[in-house]
């Protein structure tokens, strides 16, 4: 994806154009986080992953790719009736609210928009990673 369609697909996300529950809307984020060279730095900002866990994992071998990757499937609905979401990792549960989730989004899009301006190219970003994604679970304690 490109950094025109990165920010297209944020704007919808935040305006839910789509009419997608938020569980649906953080899974579509973080996959375009993935895709963000700078995504390890978002992911910080965000306060989805504590930090020394990050460096652990980046000794590992791990990449901000991997690690939105592996969180795609810590993501939960807090309850069935709510729009609360919550992020199960290394033994805590983070509640993601709707209105942090939507601040999440303008972290994204204004990420997204930093990096064009710089001239980064996202297809340049891609490359091959070291570590599979059951390997950055097992490494996260699951």
């Amino acid at each position: 994806m490109n950094y025109k369609g990165s920010k297209e697909l944020c704007l919808a996300l935040k305006k839910n154009i789509y009419k997608l529950n938020n569980h649906q809307r953080m899974q579509i984020l973080l996959s375009v986080i993935s895709e963000i060279p700078d995504s390890l730095s978002l992911i910080g900002q965000m306060g989805l992953i504590d930090p020394d866990r990050v460096r652990v994992l980046l000794t590992k071998g791990a990449t901000g790719y991997t690690i939105c990757q592996a969180l795609l499937n810590m993501v939960e609905v807090k309850a069935p009736d709510s729009d609360e979401l919550s992020l199960k990792v290394y033994g805590y549960v983070k509640p993601i609210t709707p209105v942090e989730l939507n601040n999440f989004i303008d972290l994204a899009v204004g990420r997204i928009q930093q990096q064009e301006l710089e001239g980064y190219d996202l297809e340049e970003h891609h490359q091959e990673y070291e570590l599979s994604l059951d390997e950055i679970e097992t490494s996260m304690g699951l």
